[in-house]
């Protein structure tokens, strides 16, 4: 596993503002079987929770496929941060690492290392520590992508928004790959405004036709986007009641 790219940003010795989680972007809820049992259920749509998801419907309508997010910061630790992590069967976690630095648990204390001098170290946790997946074929590790933006549409609320994705083999390349390339070649993608979408793909395997919400983003600085964010930063209009 490489790790994610690294870029010498100069520092000013300005403390930045750290803006307030205000809501979570979701592309999936929770759907109660006639049994009462609860099932996952992945949806084509973006749904906003929290205490502020009414400003993000009033934004975007209920059932948006895209929505434009702007990174507040350019560290991908900060805003698009990818996480590994192994547990065992009973839920402990044995190893945690961004794919190059990990903390690896040697019974008494989390120890750092680095794959730059141990290339097998991922392995040699699964072999170490075999869990389920790994006796089922897999390699035991779950990888995570949180990433953490503004929504400019949204007004009436200062805040940063989280999307949070376990899917590996679409999902998070698709958003961790743009991202690095956008910052590798610009050296910057704060400020950048980027569409967000999502829409259903199908299952390839022989005989599973399941569909999954897959997410992008794309840098998108149209004059429709550029115009609709400047847009959102005036005043809101109070409607006065007669």
């Amino acid at each position: 596993m490489k790790g994610r790219i690294n870029i010498n940003r100069p520092t000013t010795g300005i403390q930045r503002v750290v803006l307030p989680r205000v809501g979570f972007i979701k592309v999936g809820y929770k759907e109660k079987a006639a049994n009462g049992k609860e099932y996952p259920k992945s949806v084509d749509y973006f749904i906003p929770t929290g205490k502020y998801a009414g400003l993000f419907t009033k934004a975007y309508g209920e059932k948006p496929q895209t929505i434009q997010i702007v990174f507040p910061d350019d560290a991908p630790e900060k805003v698009c941060n990818e996480m590994y992590e192994y547990r065992d069967d009973d839920g402990r976690r044995i190893a945690y690492g961004d794919g190059e630095t990990f903390f690896v648990w040697n019974g008494k204390q989390y120890c750092q290392y680095s794959t730059k001098d141990y290339p097998n170290l991922m392995a040699g946790v699964a072999e170490k520590h075999p869990n389920r997946a790994v006796l089922n074929g897999g390699d035991g590790w779950i990888v995570t992508l949180t990433v953490t933006f503004i929504v400019p549409l949204v007004r009436g609320v200062g805040g940063v928004w989280q999307f949070t994705t376990k899917g590996t083999a679409s999902t998070i390349p698709n958003i961790r790959d743009t991202f690095d390339a956008i910052l590798e070649e610009k050296k910057f993608v704060k400020g950048i405004i980027f569409d967000m979408n999502v829409q259903f793909a199908v299952s390839q395997k022989p005989g599973d036709r399941s569909r999954y919400p897959v997410v992008t983003i794309v840098p998108n600085e149209s004059e429709g986007n550029l115009f609709a964010v400047k847009e959102s930063f005036k005043p809101v209009q109070l409607v006065e009641q007669k």
